[in-house]
């Protein structure tokens, strides 16, 4: 009376085997352990508080300027950024090849048809490569 018998287990482990199958009990347990480490952690004080360094901004104020079978960009400096991921596109909107990395805050595109062709700027810091800058088109004489 109060006791769980044998019979019971067995009852107990059907109706988890029914409802979550055999394939899925071994990540309920393994997500239920990663739960247990968590708020170990946590009441150990283990948890890391530090703020992750903060992303570079997005390059501000992208302009081109065509020239004889060039483009020369332009853009604003951006915060936390060491550096410039230039981006081209013969479609609006992308997708976007990367075509230079560069530590200044200008590019010149050279050996360009006369076609249109679309550039964004992506900053890259400490953490990473920011989302890309505004479209700008231009199209070479």
């Amino acid at each position: 009376m109060g006791e769980f018998s044998i019979f019971h287990w067995l009852i107990v482990l059907a109706v988890v085997l029914i409802f979550f199958g055999g394939r899925r009990i071994p990540e309920v347990m393994k997500g239920l352990g990663e739960g247990i480490r968590s708020f170990k952690e946590g009441m150990s004080g283990g948890v890391q508080t530090e703020a992750p360094p903060a992303q570079a901004s997005a390059p501000s104020g992208l302009s081109a300027k065509p020239g004889h079978n060039q483009v020369t960009l332009n853009w604003n400096a951006s915060a936390g950024a060491s550096g410039y991921n230039v981006k081209r596109s013969s479609t609006s909107g992308g997708p976007y090849a990367l075509i230079a990395s560069t530590a200044a805050t200008s590019y010149s595109d050279e050996g360009l048809a006369s076609a249109t062709y679309y550039y964004v700027v992506a900053s890259v810091g400490s953490s990473g490569e920011s989302v890309n800058s505004i479209e700008v088109g231009a199209t070479p004489t």
